[in-house]
């Protein structure tokens, strides 16, 4: 791989404008308005807080090779305006939406989709409903079913509510609830019924891909040197080589850095994300 410079980096934190208030970025600007800008959408909740360093290396590392980040807060969570409360998905598409608009008024129009966990979920859609808009797609370590991934989250309170000794729930008691219309509170987020029902409605498998997107790049984390992609993800990507749409698979081996509340690098995915990029 080509040794990376990392001279000369500028690094722009700013507000843009959303459609309910102001959203924070990390703009790292290209080499050049006809190089690549990949727009970076976050994980959910908590992960998206222990996945902040790897991104900002991640994306130090792509504005090295001349590549272009804008690293975005959805509204109501990070730096952004807002509360947590009022966040859903329809306003994450809203918010890539205003990101997506700041980035082509300045005069970029090669514009890429980066995706982490919850993010890669949202990426995809975002790719889907615009199968022109964005020229290439990078996955990091994808959530595949938004439901049921939404219901490992919910388990976060059962083990709260059982370290403070009050009333157990189950995560069907939870769903219940809010499906009842109830805010409940996990790990210091409040999940509203609406968060619940649209994430709920997210699954990899359901979108409808076609030969008209960008190459995906995929990243998922094996447990061994070597080994294949899970069973899952397998089913995912081969109903997508079906229907004609380019992709790479890219296995890495580290620590669950999205999982862990120590910080933990895995520096064995920014080298195989800078190699896909390379064409290595």
């Amino acid at each position: 791989m080509s040794r990376i410079n990392a001279e000369n980096i500028v690094l722009q934190p700013q507000y843009i404008d959303g459609i309910k208030g102001k959203l924070f970025t990390l703009f790292y600007p290209p080499k050049d308005k006809q190089q690549t800008v990949f727009l970076f959408l976050p994980s959910f909740a908590e992960e998206l807080n222990r996945c902040r360093v790897m991104v900002a290396m991640q994306a130090r590392q792509l504005a090295a090779q001349g590549y272009g980040c804008l690293l975005l807060d959805y509204y109501g969570t990070g730096d952004s305006a807002g509360d947590f409360s009022e966040t859903h998905w329809r306003q994450w598409q809203n918010d890539v939406e205003s990101a997506y608009q700041w980035l082509s008024e300045k005069g970029y129009n090669n514009i890429g989709i980066w995706g982490l966990r919850l993010g890669a979920l949202l990426a995809v859609d975002e790719a889907v409903n615009h199968p022109k808009r964005y020229g290439r797609i990078l996955l990091w370590q994808p959530v595949l079913d938004g439901k049921q991934y939404l219901t490992q989250f919910l388990r976060v309170r059962i083990a709260m509510l059982m370290d403070r000794g009050l009333k157990k729930e189950t995560t069907q008691d939870m769903r219940k609830s809010l499906e009842q219309g109830n805010s409940i509170e996990v790990a210091g987020y409040e999940i509203t019924p609406q968060l619940l029902k649209e994430i709920d409605n997210q699954k990899m498998l359901d979108y409808d891909v076609s030969s008209q997107l960008p190459m995906i790049d995929w990243f998922e984390v094996v447990m061994n040197e070597g080994a294949d992609l899970p069973v899952s993800t397998q089913k995912i990507i081969g109903a997508w080589a079906d229907k004609g749409v380019a992709y790479k698979k890219h296995t890495y081996t580290g620590p669950f850095f999205w999982q862990l509340h120590e910080r933990e690098l895995t520096p064995e995915l920014l080298a195989k994300t800078n190699q896909a990029l390379l064409g290595e």
